[in-house]
């Protein structure tokens, strides 16, 4: 009986410790793939705050030179749009913090999954606040431009492209439509194909330590 029950004893140990370095492994397997979707978004992130600046100074500009009032109208949006993107993505990167290796493995987990799933609302409404709200200044933009002569302005690259016919404006916004439906899709992809797959980990992980 007792010859058993020290099988039983090792056994069990056997388990235990096999259980312990299979989950160190996908542990640290998961913390690496963390890291890498953390610097992707860490590159994102500077770079739309970077092209958002530089979109406010060019229809900053646009707003002070052209004088048709409909597209001066649409210039005031983008202008107000870019600094929503740059507080938007700013507030992503206050959230992407790096994984605190002294919390315990399920305070870890639990803010992992918390940041994965901030990213994954970012992703899932991009038709709403990145996609959707462009276009719509653009359409403005584009329906406001008028002919240079009735406003009296002169400009020789203006001269060369404006008034544009409406087959050409409807050409321009048929254009930009399949370009941010392209950036939705984009964003789609990403969520389905990086945050969810490590949510889903993340979640498996947590079940684990609870048995």
């Amino acid at each position: 009986m007792l010859e058993q029950e020290l099988k039983d004893i090792w056994n069990n140990a056997s388990q235990t410790a096999k259980i312990s370095i299979e989950t160190n492994q996908l542990v640290e397997e998961l913390n690496t793939k963390v890291s890498r979707i953390q610097k992707k978004i860490r590159i994102r992130d500077i770079r739309e705050m970077s092209a958002s600046a530089i979109g406010i100074l060019l229809f900053g500009y646009l707003l002070y030179e052209i004088p048709f009032p409909i597209t001066k109208v649409a210039c005031g949006l983008a202008i107000a749009w870019f600094v929503f993107v740059i507080l938007k993505f700013k507030k992503s990167k206050t959230q992407n913090i790096k994984t605190d290796f002294s919390l315990s493995l399920r305070e870890q987990l639990n803010n992992q999954k918390t940041m994965m799933a901030q990213q994954a609302n970012l992703l899932d409404t991009a038709l709403y606040w990145y996609a959707i709200p462009p276009f719509i200044m653009n359409f403005i933009f584009i329906l406001g431009l008028e002919n240079p002569a009735d406003y009296n302005w002169t400009n020789s690259i203006v001269a060369k492209i404006l008034p544009l016919s409406s087959n050409l404006k409807i050409i321009t916004l048929t254009g930009l439509a399949l370009f941010y439906a392209f950036t939705f899709w984009v964003n789609k992809r990403a969520l389905t194909k990086d945050v969810k797959p490590i949510i889903e980990r993340i979640e498996t992980m947590q079940q684990q330590i609870k048995k």
